[in-house]
This record gives structure tokens, sequence and C-alpha cells, in this order.
């Protein structure tokens, strides 16, 4: 059975695809276990990407905050 590349993957999950490329492709996953594993794994990476990134963020927002009388901040 020929997969799907990650690169497809990414165009099917992310609806890029023409109506007949991701009924072929929802066809092939229905049928292959190894394509569907690697599209869970995509997800979690993009699920991950996005923690991530919120954790930036919150990182950023307190590490300006001060942190006591003498106003410095977290960073300093």
């Amino acid at each position: 059975m020929k997969h799907y590349t990650s690169e497809k993957l990414e165009l099917y999950r992310h609806r890029q695809m023409g109506v007949l490329g991701r009924i072929q492709c929802a066809s092939h996953l229905k049928e292959c276990a190894e394509c569907r594993e690697r599209l869970a794994e995509l997800q979690a990476d993009d699920q991950l990407i996005a923690e991530l990134r919120e954790s930036v963020r919150i990182y950023k927002e307190l590490s300006n905050m001060p942190l006591g009388p003498d106003k410095r901040t977290f960073t300093e």
C-alpha cells in the first residue's frame, strides 16, 4: 500500500486539498493504520506547539511583573 507523505497529510488536515483529493485521502485513511497514526502525530504536534506558545506568552507576561516593594521584575 502506498502511504501519504506528511506534507499531503498536512494539506488534508488543513483542508488545503481539492474535494477529490480529500475524498481519496479520507478513503485511504479508513484502510491505512500507518497513515492514521501519522495524522494523529501531526495533530498532537500542533497541540504541543500551541501549548508551548501559551507557556511562552505567560512567561513573558509574568517576567515583566514586579515581584515586590523594590519593583524588580523576575528577569532582573
